[in-house]
């Protein structure tokens, strides 16, 4: 009973704290989205120089991302983390949701991981994100043409 209940404060942690990145998104609030990363925290996407270290190139690389002519959040499916002591580790099947100001919405398969820290003054923070779109059947087709 204790591993299940464990696993499920784990599921709970990592759904929570996506659930405030993606807010932030969903405000295009790059200060509420930094709040999400330590100070020394990363975030990694799936295109080449896609990447941020620490609060102000993550503002920068963030504010970005809230440029495009779409807004970003995700939902989130199958969760797999693991912990020791204060630090996460995740993976988590999820689907991004665009929307466009045109009201045209796209689902897209997404891939969300990353380190987590936790401390008691901030609760959950990334210390590491990374998001990418698996490559699937379909995408593997595109990138041959």
């Amino acid at each position: 009973m204790k591993k299940q209940q464990a696993t499920e404060e784990l599921h709970r942690a990592v759904v929570e704290t996506l659930a405030r990145l993606g807010r932030a998104f969903a405000h295009r609030d790059v200060d509420a989205a930094v709040a999400c990363f330590t100070p020394d925290g990363a975030a990694y996407g799936d295109d080449l120089g896609e990447h941020a270290h620490g609060h102000e190139e993550l503002a920068s690389f963030l504010a970005e991302v809230f440029e495009e002519p779409f807004v970003m959040g995700w939902e989130v499916g199958e969760v797999w983390a693991r912990h020791r002591s204060d630090v996460l580790w995740f993976v988590a099947r999820t689907e991004a949701v665009l929307t466009y100001p045109e009201g045209i919405v796209e689902r897209v398969p997404f891939q969300l991981s990353g380190t987590l820290s936790h401390s008691r003054r901030h609760g959950w923070r990334f210390e590491l994100f990374n998001g990418t779109q698996p490559v699937t059947q379909a995408r593997e087709l595109l990138v041959g043409v």
